[in-house]
C-alpha cells in the first residue's frame, strides 16, 4: 500500500488524496493544495510538490454546473453554488487541519476538466477570496447562459492565477453537437482578461492543434498547468 495515496470520506463525499514524495520528511512543506473535480483522473500519474485532492461524484447521478438546465434533451445539471461553498467553508478547513497545507491563498487551487473545469471557472467568480489559482482544462463555457453570466460579473481585484487550456479539434470531434467550443472559449478568455485587473495576476491561455476532448489531452495539460503555476 502506498501511504501517499489514499481515500478518505468527509461529509458524505469520497475523496482521493495524493501527497508529495517528500511529505513525511522532517520539516517538509507547507505545500500548495490542488482540489480537483472527478477524482484522481487528472493527477494519478503526476509527481509534483503539491497536495492533490480529488473529489469523486456524489451518490446521485446529477452533475454540478452553475445552474440547472436541459442540454441535448438528456443531460440535467445541478446548481454548483452549494458545492463550491461546501468546498470553501467545510472541506478546505478540514484539509488544512489534516495536512501541511500552505496558508497562502495563491497556493490554494481549484481545478477540473470539461464540466469540472466549468465549476472551477465558476468558483473564480463566486469565491475569488478563497482560491488563488485556477486550472481550467477544456471548461464547458458553451453551457447555456454562461458567457452572458461572465459578462455580467464585476472586476476581480484579487491576485488570481489562471491556466486555461482547450484543444483545437474539440469542435470537429462532435460535429453533431453545436457547442462552438473554440469560438465560445475565445470569448470567455477575452472577458476574463478584462475582469482580472491585479498587477500581480497571471493568465495562461494554451491550445493544442491536435487536442481532442479526451482524458489523454486533459492529463497532459493538467500536468503542464501544475508545473507552470507551482
Amino acid at each position: 500500500m502506498n501511504i501517499r495515496n489514499f481515500n478518505i470520506r468527509f461529509q458524505h463525499h469520497d475523496i482521493k488524496v495524493k501527497l508529495p514524495k517528500g511529505y513525511f520528511k522532517r520539516k517538509s512543506g507547507p505545500y500548495p493544495l490542488v482540489i480537483v473535480q472527478d477524482g484522481d483522473v487528472l493527477f494519478k500519474d503526476i509527481e509534483r510538490e503539491v497536495i492533490f485532492v480529488g473529489l469523486l461524484p456524489n451518490e446521485d447521478d446529477k452533475i454540478y454546473a452553475p445552474w440547472q438546465n436541459i442540454v441535448e434533451d438528456e443531460a440535467f445539471y445541478r446548481a454548483a453554488d452549494d458545492f463550491i461553498s461546501w468546498i470553501s467553508n467545510q472541506l478546505l478547513p478540514y484539509l488544512k487541519k489534516c495536512f501541511n497545507v500552505s496558508e497562502q491563498r495563491t497556493d490554494i487551487s481549484i481545478a477540473g476538466a470539461s464540466l469540472g473545469g466549468l465549476v472551477a471557472l465558476y468558483a473564480l467568480f463566486k469565491k475569488p477570496e478563497t482560491f488563488g489559482t485556477y486550472i481550467l482544462i477544456s471548461p464547458s463555457v458553451w453551457y447555456p447562459g454562461f458567457l452572458i453570466f461572465m459578462k455580467q460579473q464585476h472586476i476581480i481585484k484579487e491576485e488570481e492565477h489562471v491556466y486555461w487550456y482547450v484543444g483545437s479539434l474539440e469542435d470537429e470531434q462532435h460535429p453533431d453537437i453545436n457547442t462552438n467550443t473554440l469560438s465560445q472559449t475565445e470569448q470567455g478568455v477575452d472577458i476574463l482578461n478584462e475582469l482580472l485587473i491585479s498587477e500581480q495576476m497571471s493568465f495562461h491561455f494554451v491550445t493544442n492543434n491536435k487536442g481532442l476532448h479526451q482524458k489523454m489531452y486533459f492529463k497532459k495539460h493538467f500536468n503542464k498547468a501544475v508545473k507552470k503555476l507551482f
